[in-house]
């Protein structure tokens, strides 16, 4: 019996020592996320979450700052213009660098497996996440940033200047990654894995950060030599081109705010938008803004808008009652559950029509041989096409039909192609203005360079608009001696000092 016990005693034993072998040569496999960046196979994994969770923070500030600062829209708390740092992060792009720190994980994947296209996609959305970032504050970190791995804590800030000139070689270089042939693309919520749109994204961007510097640089030629070979550096050939991010009908998938209860409570159409589009017969009106609500269902409704930068919205033209929303293309469903879309509204990273009117300002200007007013047309007329396309079916009005310009639009002396230089410039910003409806802060950023349209601080506010954004708290906190260098450098940490680009 002794001898039985001992036996099963020395088995027990060694099963043990067995299992304890086995699970100490399979415990780092057994025990690692096959999820985790570093494990990653398929680097497209990671894009999903890129571009869904930047765009949340884009489209946040696009609509809540971006539009109010630009002039399309108006909101007392915001129109004052007494920004904090506090707003870096929420609503100013800040933070993108959480973003960025997984783009830079998708680029270094794709270089260790080879994926040449998924390098291509990483480079484009880099740059674009930084042309928005600088743009907004100036000189910020960028050869250093998002390099704690590398134990780089407290990273140093670079010059605009540089930090354009890295944007661009980024994308020229994701011009020459991005081919069909250099494999397939999964996990692109932007594109669906069409890579020869990115390419056009690549070269239309490229555009855009040329025509941004162009009063500090002659970039005239590099705007050419893209123009010139569409088959080396494709660009956007239609609305269908464009980077827009369509969002979904399933919870979590939404338009950012279709979900918010604050949709109308505090923000209107500005009226120097409103009286802009009634003075030009714009059916964009329609689109921009919602009739007064003692006027919506009648017969005759009005629209009216509200200044920007006045003591109190409640009070003006009577109240509520005679000032017009936003759009219902925007509207959460807290304010129409009937008519608000969770998909009408889409976050325009770059529009065709905004590069229209790109190279319809190059034309003007001499740089490439293409017609300036072909260019200027396309840019007005593929807008309004883009938002009849975005018009939901059970819309009573406006419809798709309502949205289209009638020929008459294009004749009127605001609008027709005629006129000195200056007058055909000023013709393009402003309709280049339009066009940059809720795009981030490019409306801002295009008011900045050209001055266009005119953009009056209200009575209200700190008494002009700002020209960029406050740093965070954080950087002045726990990157104090870089921070203190970028301003020593760039300027006074505040709204009135002008980046690098904005020589006017």
């Amino acid at each position: 019996m002794m001898k039985k016990i001992f036996n099963k005693s020395i088995l027990l034993v060694v099963i043990l020592n067995l299992m304890a072998i086995g699970c100490t040569e399979d415990f780092e496999e057994i025990n690692t996320n096959p999820n985790q960046p570093d494990q990653l196979s398929n680097p497209g994994l990671l894009l999903p979450e890129i571009v869904r969770a930047s765009m949340d923070d884009y489209y946040t500030g696009s609509w809540r700052r971006g539009n109010v600062v630009a002039d399309y829209l108006a909101n007392q708390f915001v129109s004052a213009f007494d920004w904090t740092p506090a707003d870096a992060s929420e609503y100013f792009l800040w933070g993108f660098y959480g973003h960025m720190r997984n783009v830079n994980t998708l680029y270094e994947l794709a270089v260790a497996q080879g994926h040449e296209n998924y390098q291509g996609i990483a480079l484009v959305y880099k740059s674009f996440m930084f042309q928005n970032l600088t743009d907004v504050y100036g000189d910020i970190p960028y050869s250093q940033a998002t390099q704690a791995k590398s134990n780089v804590n407290f990273p140093e800030y670079d010059r605009q200047e540089d930090i354009y000139t890295g944007i661009l070689a980024d994308l020229e270089s994701a011009n020459q990654l991005l081919r069909p042939e250099n494999g397939s693309v999964t996990g692109d919520i932007l594109y669906f894995g069409d890579v020869s749109k990115w390419r056009k994204f690549a070269n239309s961007l490229r555009l855009r950060c040329l025509l941004r510097i162009s009063g500090r640089k002659d970039t005239s030629s590099d705007i050419a030599r893209i123009v010139n070979n569409p088959g080396e550096h494709p660009i956007f050939e239609s609305n269908d081109d464009q980077a827009a991010l369509q969002y979904l009908d399933e919870l979590g998938n939404e338009f950012p705010r279709y979900r918010a209860t604050n949709y109308a409570s505090s923000t209107r159409a500005s009226e120097s938008m409103v009286e802009r589009f009634k003075a030009m017969n714009d059916p964009r009106l329609f689109v921009f803004a919602q009739p007064t609500p003692a006027t919506s269902g009648s017969t005759n409704p009005e629209y009216l808008g509200v200044p920007n930068g006045i003591a109190n919205e409640d009070l003006y033209n009577g109240g509520q009652a005679n000032q017009s929303p936003p759009g219902l293309l925007w509207a959460s469903v807290s304010w129409d559950e009937e008519l608000s879309s969770p998909t009408a509204a889409q976050s325009l990273l770059m529009t065709y029509s905004e590069l229209q009117f790109i190279l319809a300002e190059s034309a003007e200007k001499g740089w490439i041989s293409g017609d300036a007013a072909g260019y200027y047309n396309e840019g007005i007329a593929s807008h309004f096409e883009y938002y009849a396309s975005r018009i939901p079916d059970n819309y009573t009005f406006p419809t798709a039909a309502d949205v289209i310009a009638p020929p008459s639009y294009y004749t009127q002396d605001a609008v027709s192609y005629t006129g000195t230089q200056q007058e055909k410039l000023n013709k393009i910003w402003y309709q280049k203005w339009v066009a940059l409806f809720n795009s981030g802060y490019e409306g801002w950023s295009h008011w900045r360079r050209t001055g266009v349209p005119a953009i009056q601080a209200g009575p209200n506010s700190l008494g002009f608009v700002p020209v960029r954004h406050l740093y965070p708290l954080t950087e002045q906190n726990l990157n104090k001696a870089n921070y203190d260098a970028a301003v020593a450098r760039q300027g006074a940490d505040n709204t009135q000092t002008r980046v690098w680009w904005d020589v006017d």
